[in-house]
């Protein structure tokens, strides 16, 4: 499979978006400190809001940047010492604006049918998704459901598999969205590991009573 040479907007947004959150000052009543600390923080830097405005303005028209700059993103947040969480919140934020951008209506004909049908319309949709937006080939497995990345834009940028979590974070998010699933994206197998491809297993919540 090849690579694509261009990269939704709204993944790049999401990571920028992560970061910000990540450097946002915590409000403990010492203002002057954290002025000095805004000031260096990449994440709250006048570079920083000037990219996210303009992928967003992308991401609201559902254009692309080059791969080479979604890269840089990347790799950019794996440089930090706290990456695995902004990786996490990027993830996260990238399902939402994937599904806000796919449309109401799988979702809506998801609830609104009865409960097999619905969860068959709703993986459906999630399949599309993953696939549209992530480039994962999302398929049922027992009992859950996997998603599979040949080339994920993570191992691109990061060969030793940092920025998975980014992907196992987007694909949990969707699978909680739109059908319901509790539980977590385990990454079982990885391009980092010399594996074949990068494999994330949904694993369900354990039930407590």
């Amino acid at each position: 499979m090849s690579t694509p040479s261009s990269v939704p907007a709204l993944i790049p947004l999401s990571l920028l978006e992560a970061i910000r959150n990540l450097d946002a000052p915590v409000e403990d009543g010492l203002e002057e400190l954290a002025e000095e600390m805004v000031v260096r923080r990449l994440g709250l830097s006048p570079t920083v809001a000037a990219q996210i405005q303009r992928y967003r303005q992308a991401a609201e028209r559902d254009g692309s940047v080059e791969l080479d700059e979604a890269v840089s993103v990347l790799r950019l947040v794996g440089r930090r010492p706290d990456a695995e969480l902004g990786f996490a919140d990027a993830g996260r934020r990238a399902a939402r604006y994937a599904i806000r951008s796919s449309g109401r209506s799988a979702r809506t004909l998801a609830r609104v049918s009865p409960s097999t049908v619905g969860r068959r319309i709703a993986l459906r949709s999630a399949t599309r998704v993953a696939h549209a937006v992530f480039g994962g080939e999302l398929r049922p497995r027992a009992p859950g459901s996997e998603v599979r990345m040949h080339d994920p834009l993570s191992i691109i940028a990061l060969p030793d598999g940092a920025g998975c979590v980014f992907y196992g974070a987007a694909y949990g998010e969707l699978l909680r969205s739109l059908t319901a699933f509790e539980g977590a994206m385990l990454h079982e197998h990885c391009r980092s590991r010399g594996d074949e491809a990068c494999v994330w297993g949904a694993a369900a919540a354990e039930v407590y009573e």
